[in-house]
């Protein structure tokens, strides 16, 4: 069985490409839906949470 360390990391380098292509797609999308621009907003705020869980896995050897 895998690290389950590893498998987090794992699924959330695969969330991350998936916010990075919706990203591409609203930056390179001409007209705008309604509701893409809270979408982008929610995505940025959940790369943000990654970014502070990624952060806490090497936090933990300060302790």
């Amino acid at each position: 069985m895998q690290n389950p360390v590893k498998e987090r990391i794992a699924k959330l380098r695969e969330e991350i490409s998936q916010i990075s292509e919706a990203n591409r797609l609203y930056i390179g999308g001409g007209k705008r839906m309604p509701g893409s621009l809270g979408d982008h907003e929610r995505r940025l705020q959940r790369l943000q949470e990654i970014k502070e869980e990624l952060a806490s896995f090497t936090n933990w050897k300060k302790l």
